[in-house]
């Protein structure tokens, strides 16, 4: 609590004399630069406090891609393309991005206005009675100007802070728009996904209710036995049990995509892309330090930082003495008056109260430092793992089309021993559904492994709102 100032003041009234230049706001100034301290100076290029290794440890091939600022034109879908940009334009959790990166906007501009001299107008009217006859009245009409001289810095200081947080919210924004585009994408291809599992599924079925009325038959010869036949009905009501799941899956993710385009959930179902997309060449990673500049949440989380360090500045300003200069002319009862004023004041006793302060602003610097560490190194496991997750994912797609090849050939002479009445129908009804069961696992791979590279994508960072998007989003 601030419990006495040390206050100087000097005034010079001007009514029709002149008045000789204030001997005291001279005095009042050499006061003011001889109690001055040590600025704290802020560093703006401000590294995180780990030092990672200089490379991935995955290299792309010599004839890696040049990731895009739009990376989802890779796939060449022009359906996805479309999504995207609506999402873009219409996603309400965007919009509240914008709304932010608005108030951002104000803030600055207002902060900004503190270094510039203010000019105000005054109006007054009163009436004095000395006795039950006698009455004064008065009245005035004046402007005053004044302004707090930023000696220390400190208005610079907050200015600069407030600046900074609207480039972060912008960064914000960026980052909201990169995430949004790869859930919009990695939502479209789940539904494609879908969209094939069902028709897989449809494929198995009819299969399976093609050897159910070969087996049907063999039984109506005596060539086969009933539970043969129950086996197989079986194998067909177990993969018919999937379409409900199935359909009700799509219905879930297709709410979801219309609510990331800003729309209203509805039964009806998107147009979609006939099949999931090969997966390009990887695109040039860089070195981690990329990140730093690449990534917009880590572009927002060094702002803040540097802002933060810069609220510390403020804060050391604070402590010191201050000026308040300005002036003020008008007319009071017919007369004109100009009156010039000087303000110094300067903190005797506060508790300790501003120092505090300083503590306190010094501790979230430490606070940002510290999690700006953490978001680069939890940016570079993402590329990490989304690197190593798409080799093995590769890896595994590999082993998985040749134990395919090898269920196919299984089911084939499995098929042609029972034919031919060397075994039973076991063999067969078990190299049946594991080949189904792996042909629906394939799928569900092969979409993950779309996944990962979505994932990579966003790790990597990058600026999705075009050039002409970022001018809309200042000027509104």
């Amino acid at each position: 609590m601030r419990i006495g100032h040390l206050l100087f003041r000097t005034n010079c009234l001007l009514t029709t004399a002149s008045c000789p230049p204030p001997l005291f706001l001279l005095s009042s100034l050499l006061f003011l630069f001889l109690s001055s301290a040590c600025s704290h100076v802020v560093q703006e290029d401000i590294k995180p406090s780990v030092l990672p290794r200089s490379s991935y440890t995955i290299s792309p091939s010599p004839s890696a891609a040049v990731p895009l600022p739009q990376w989802w034109l890779v796939f060449n879908d022009q359906l996805l393309n479309d999504y995207i940009q609506e999402a873009l334009a219409g996603n309400f959790t965007l919009q509240e991005g914008y709304a932010r990166l608005k108030q951002s906007r104000s803030i600055q501009q207002q902060a900004g206005y503190r270094l510039y001299p203010s000019l105000n107008g005054r109006g007054s009217v009163s009436s004095t009675w000395e006795t039950d006859e006698e009455r004064d009245d008065s009245s005035g009409v004046a402007l005053e100007l004044s302004w707090e001289v930023d000696l220390w810095g400190r208005l610079a200081s907050a200015a600069k802070a407030v600046a900074l947080e609207a480039q972060a919210a912008e960064d914000d924004v960026q980052g909201v728009a990169l995430l949004l585009s790869t859930e919009v994408a990695d939502t479209y291809y789940q539904l494609i996904e879908q969209s094939l599992y069902q028709q897989l599924l449809q494929e198995q079925i009819a299969a399976n209710e093609t050897s159910l009325d070969l087996i049907t038959l063999r039984f109506a010869h005596g060539a086969a036995s009933l539970v043969d036949v129950y086996q197989q009905k079986e194998l067909v009501a177990s993969v018919r049990a999937q379409f409900p799941l199935n359909e009700a899956r799509s219905v879930i993710l297709g709410n979801r995509l219309h609510v990331l385009l800003g729309r209203p959930p509805q039964s009806n179902s998107l147009p979609l892309g006939k099949s999931l997309p090969l997966i390009p060449a990887l695109p040039e990673l860089g070195i981690p330090a990329d990140l730093l500049q690449n990534r917009p949440d880590l572009r927002q989380l060094q702002r803040e930082l540097v802002a933060a360090d810069y609220r510390v500045a403020e804060a050391v300003a604070d402590r010191l003495p201050a000026l308040k200069v300005g002036s003020s002319a008008g007319l009071v009862s017919g007369d004109f008056l100009f009156s010039l004023f000087a303000d110094a004041l300067a903190t005797i006793v506060d508790w300790g109260h501003k120092k505090r302060e300083v503590e306190k602003q010094k501790a979230v610097v430490e606070e940002k430092m510290a999690s700006y560490s953490q978001g680069y190194l939890l940016a570079i496991e993402e590329v990490e793992n989304s690197l190593w997750q798409e080799r093995q994912y590769e890896r595994l797609l590999a082993a998985l089309n040749e134990q395919l090849l090898i269920s196919q050939a299984t089911l084939r002479e499995t098929r042609n021993r029972y034919v031919q009445g060397v075994t039973d129908y076991l063999p067969v009804l078990a190299a049946l559904v594991s080949l189904q069961n792996l042909e629906r696992t394939m799928l569900q791979r092969q979409r993950e492994l779309v996944s990962y590279r979505l994932r990579l994508y966003r790790a990597l960072g990058g600026n999705i709102l075009v050039p002409e998007q970022q001018s809309s989003i200042t000027k509104n």
